[in-house]
């Protein structure tokens, strides 16, 4: 269910599908969005990013190396994971080639993942935001809404009640997730470049778990590992928990034009310095959503576009506080566990 927006008080319900001025309403605001040079790819931008992780890097190296075995390597590629989202999106660099090479370079050397795997995954889920049974982001044991509890039963049913607080566990294991599905992934050959992305991933587990066994042994230098993917899924997976969880879900063959698909379904958390970093901008959601080539550092500038847009429209623009989406996302996911508890099997919400 959607709550009203706390941007100029405009509700957020389901809006009626079809007629001419719907349609048209995205082609009129890229227009606006374009007249203001906010799509521009600026690469320079992007060098403070480049040097804060180039200088991250070193000290945490300089740190595992002298003190061998400490949990440094904690504090490594939770940034780098944000600029390879950037550069799968076309975000940092002028060329989509460019933007390929360093998205490879992020995705499967810096992070052990593949590029072309997350690629796949991801502009499914752009498209189809929270559309049950189609966004790759849904399902598994965490519901996001009613209809998906129905025939639940045994292992799933007994998470699922349970997923507010479960959810945390979940996400750490959302990195080893990662290198699972991308291993399989490129062992289908489904994607190009296979064979390169193939050994990028090969040099990144060499480079990373090696090194660690090497400096201090095989059985702390794995648990460090496992620590650092744990933490890592945790942190990742947080950033991205409050984007859309809580908000509209679309049942598969609902139909609503691409703004308000977007817009509906995603939630931005107020602007703030420490939202901004810790978030990856992604804080943004709504106007990365609308615009996915969009430059992270120009989202802040599109947003009161947006929002004021979206407001003359009666279009629901739902903007929080970090805290405040958290405990929006909470009591979302309790709210739909709690049929789960009871003998009763959970009953579809009204439409």
């Amino acid at each position: 269910m959607q709550e009203p927006s706390r941007a100029g008080g405009a509700t957020a319900s389901r809006p009626r599908s079809g007629g001419p001025h719907v349609v048209d309403d995205y082609a009129e605001l890229k227009r606006l969005i374009v007249s203001k040079g906010l799509l521009e790819r600026a690469p320079r931008r992007y060098l403070g990013h480049a040097v804060t992780l180039s200088l991250l890097f070193a000290v945490v190296v300089v740190g595992v190396v002298l003190t061998r075995g400490s949990w440094w390597v904690l504090a490594w590629a939770a940034p780098g994971g944000f600029l390879a989202h950037d550069a799968t999106h076309n975000q940092v660099l002028h060329s989509s080639r460019g933007n390929y090479v360093l998205g490879l370079v992020l995705f499967n050397l810096l992070l052990g993942g593949s590029r072309g795997w997350w690629a796949d995954k991801h502009n499914l889920h752009h498209a189809y935001p929270n559309r049950l049974g189609t966004d790759p982001d849904l399902g598994g044991v965490i519901a996001i809404s009613t209809e998906q509890t129905v025939r639940v039963r045994g292992l799933t049913r007994l998470v699922m009640g349970r997923q507010a607080t479960a959810i945390w566990p979940l996400l750490s294991l959302g990195v080893l997730q990662i290198h699972v599905q991308s291993v399989a992934f490129l062992r289908r050959r489904a994607v190009r470049n296979a064979g390169l992305e193939a050994a990028l991933m090969v040099a990144h587990y060499t480079v990373y778990l090696g090194g660690l066994v090497l400096l201090v042994g095989v059985g702390r230098g794995l648990l460090l590992a496992l620590v650092h993917q744990l933490l890592l899924g945790i942190y990742l997976g947080g950033a991205f928990l409050p984007n859309h969880t809580g908000m509209l879900a679309l049942q598969p063959d609902e139909q609503m034009d691409f703004l308000r698909r977007q817009v509906l379904t995603a939630r931005n958390i107020r602007a703030s310095h420490a939202a901004d970093y810790l978030l990856g901008t992604l804080s943004c959601q709504i106007e990365h959503h609308l615009f996915p080539t969009m430059p992270r550092h120009r989202l802040r500038e599109a947003a009161p576009v947006v929002r004021q847009f979206c407001l003359e429209r009666g279009v629901g623009y739902r903007e929080t506080g970090m805290l405040g989406a958290y405990v929006e996302v909470y009591r979302h996911l309790e709210a739909i566990a709690v049929p789960l508890r009871r003998s009763a099997p959970a009953v579809t919400s009204p439409r």
